[in-house]
């Protein structure tokens, strides 16, 4: 039996996280029009606690405020016997990790026109979301807090849009996240998310810094046995330069790795 949320059609279970599953669905409209989207609802584990149903709508809500070619687009959010979704655009390509990945494998680089298009694409995406005001022209303040490979898409038309605001820190967030709880993918945090003290836009820069570091010379800047240990080696802030690990990056490109990184 086909499974049905609102007026849409689910086709495919995509991936599941620790809040919710990320389903590929369809819907339908008159004369034979239909359009694919991407479901994210609420798994069921959580579909009875007001706390993560707020931190769910919450999510929705910021990133329906974000409009920017480069994050991708929050077009609904509903609720059907039970079950909270919202509905995203569908993206036809592949996450950045993926691509990095396979890179890897095949002992290449990347080329440095593709590395600067999609760090300059997420850039921008990022600063959107850094700027953005709310109906009362005040600033939102958002922070995304997880800028990772896995959250940069790369279209197969070569769009390159940012996801997941599941975490991002916003003035007008009405649930604020646990504290004493880490927030993020550990490799790429800042060093203030791993002391767990405030953090602003400039998080998400730093994180880009990792990302583009990785990006441009194929290794992972932070790399270790356990998390303590990571956590530790962005604390201390001991960073190899670039070029020590891909001896033909450009010297401008290695200044603004490291000027993103700097802390």
């Amino acid at each position: 039996m086909t499974e049905r949320l609102g007026r849409y059609t689910v086709l495919k279970h995509l991936a599941s996280g620790g809040m919710a599953d990320v389903l590929l669905a369809r819907t339908d409209g008159v004369q034979g029009f239909e359009r694919h989207v991407v479901l994210k609802r609420i798994r069921a584990e959580h579909a009875k606690d007001e706390r993560f149903i707020e931190m769910f709508v919450d999510e929705a809500r910021l990133a329906a405020q974000l409009h920017h070619q480069n994050i991708v687009q929050v077009h609904d959010i509903g609720e059907a016997n039970g079950d909270y979704f919202f509905a995203m655009e569908y993206l036809h390509g592949e996450d950045l990790r993926s691509l990095l990945s396979k890179t890897a494998k095949a002992k290449q680089h990347m080329p440095l026109g593709h590395v600067v298009a999609i760090v300059s694409a997420v850039a921008a995406g990022l600063h959107h979301a850094h700027e953005r005001k709310g109906p009362d022209k005040k600033p939102l303040n958002v922070v995304h807090r997880d800028v990772s490979p896995s959250n940069i898409i790369i279209g197969y038309d070569g769009s390159v849009k940012i996801v997941d605001f599941g975490i991002a820190k916003a003035a007008m967030r009405q649930v604020e996240t646990r504290s004493g709880s880490l927030k993020g993918k550990v490799s790429y945090m800042s060093p203030e998310q791993c002391k767990m003290t405030p953090v602003d836009r400039r998080s998400d820069i730093y994180a880009l810094g990792v990302v583009l570091y990785e990006m441009a010379t194929t290794t992972r800047l932070f790399k270790n046995d356990s998390d303590y240990l990571v956590m530790d080696a962005i604390c201390t802030g001991k960073i190899p330069l670039p070029r020590v690990r891909r001896p033909d990056l450009p010297n401008e490109l290695a200044m603004i790795i490291m000027t993103a990184l700097a802390t």
